[in-house]
């Protein structure tokens, strides 16, 4: 069996020797398109200035890294696995716990968000994390129910 070495790299798992073959694939399409462009415009403008000349080239040479980009993200595709699992409150907890979350500042700074966050909150079940399954019906900025004033 073939031995993958991964990376994470601006947020996403990669296979290193298709990232070198990638980076291959850049260099290769960015200086040919800077020194083919160099040399056409060398060619129709022989009296233009050197200076000027590469920083109309440098432009090709960039317009070949964005082709290089769109090529390489078409041959290599992200190597990420997605595990969608059930997670126990205990999972929760640890994760709350990891990212030193303070259950009780983000309940009361939930008082001040967008009923439309809200409702994503409560369609994703983490509003009942903060409020309890109790209080899920109700927004915390509304008052509790018989005690309309």
């Amino acid at each position: 069996m073939k031995q993958v070495y991964l990376a994470d790299i601006w947020g996403d798992t990669v296979d290193l020797h298709d990232l070198g073959k990638g980076i291959i694939i850049g260099i290769i399409i960015s200086l040919s398109c800077y020194l083919g462009a160099n040399k056409m415009i060398a060619m129709q403008a022989p009296d233009m200035a050197e200076k000027l000349v590469s920083a109309y080239s440098l432009l090709f040479g960039i317009g070949g890294c964005v082709i290089s980009a769109i090529v390489s993200a078409n041959l290599f595709k992200p190597k990420r696995t997605l595990n969608e699992e059930q997670f126990s409150e205990q999972d929760r907890d640890r994760v709350l716990k990891e990212l030193n979350i303070d259950i009780k500042k983000e309940k009361e700074e939930l008082k001040y968000a967008d009923p439309k966050v809200l409702q994503e909150m409560k369609d994703l079940k983490l509003y009942e994390l903060f409020y309890g399954p109790e209080r899920t019906e109700q927004t915390p900025s509304s008052p509790p129910k018989g005690d309309e004033t």
